[in-house]
């Protein structure tokens, strides 16, 4: 091997290494599949918290109507949806038994101990939940 082809294999050797480091050292590109009217499913919910779950989806919501006019827009149930692309349109029952069913279908939350008891938990340091922790 001559110096001439020395010469020639360090610069390809440099070459190839830097085309390796790019590849593995570049941002990753993070590709989603968009979101399908299945996995985006927002029946029951009021209008403002549906459109929140789809906009963190990557879908645009759209009035598509409503029937009843007992509650503010953004408080009435969607009732119904259509997937259209990227954007969803929501149809809203804004009667008062539209509320009363979809809060009926919520979880109850479960009840919090009355302040300065002990209630069911353990807090910081063995204290009760709630209770601040002296410090100092």
């Amino acid at each position: 091997m001559g110096l001439g082809a020395v010469g020639l294999f360090v610069p390809a050797a440099i070459a190839s290494t830097a085309i390796a480091s790019v590849a593995l050292l570049g941002p990753a590109v993070a590709t989603a599949a968009p979101a399908t009217s299945s996995s985006a499913n927002v029946v029951g919910e009021p209008y403002y918290k549906a459109v929140g779950i789809l906009k963190s989806q990557g879908l645009r919501a759209t009035f598509g109507g409503s029937f009843g006019s007992d509650m503010p827009q953004s408080q009435c149930i969607v009732s119904q949806q259509k997937a259209l692309k990227s954007k969803m349109i929501l149809m809203l029952d804004c009667t008062t038994a539209a509320a009363k069913d979809a809060a009926g279908a919520a979880p109850a939350a479960p009840a919090a101990p009355a302040p300065g008891t002990s209630g069911s938990g353990q807090g910081t340091y063995g204290g009760p939940i709630g209770v601040p922790v002296p410090v100092g």
